[in-house]
C-alpha cells in the first residue's frame, strides 16, 4: 500500500502542492517531484510546463445553448 497520508504531506509542505492538484497529478509527474534525479524535473520545470500547457476549462452555459 501507498504511504499517501506521508506524500499528500510532502507535496504540501515541500512543493505547495494543494490536496486538488496533488490527486491529479501523475504517477509519473508525482515520481519526477519527489524523486528529481529519476526525472530531472524540479519546481521550476514543472511551473514552465504548467505555463506552457495550462489546464483548459470547459464554459459551461447555463442558458441552455451549446
Amino acid at each position: 500500500m501507498l504511504p499517501w497520508r506521508q506524500m499528500l504531506f510532502a507535496a504540501q509542505r515541500h512543493f505547495g502542492i494543494a490536496p486538488a492538484p496533488f490527486w491529479s497529478l501523475s504517477v509519473l509527474e508525482w515520481r519526477c517531484l519527489h524523486h528529481p534525479q529519476s526525472g530531472h524535473a524540479d519546481r521550476a520545470v514543472l511551473g514552465a510546463l504548467m505555463a506552457q500547457f495550462p489546464d483548459q476549462q470547459e464554459q459551461v452555459k447555463t442558458d441552455g445553448s451549446h
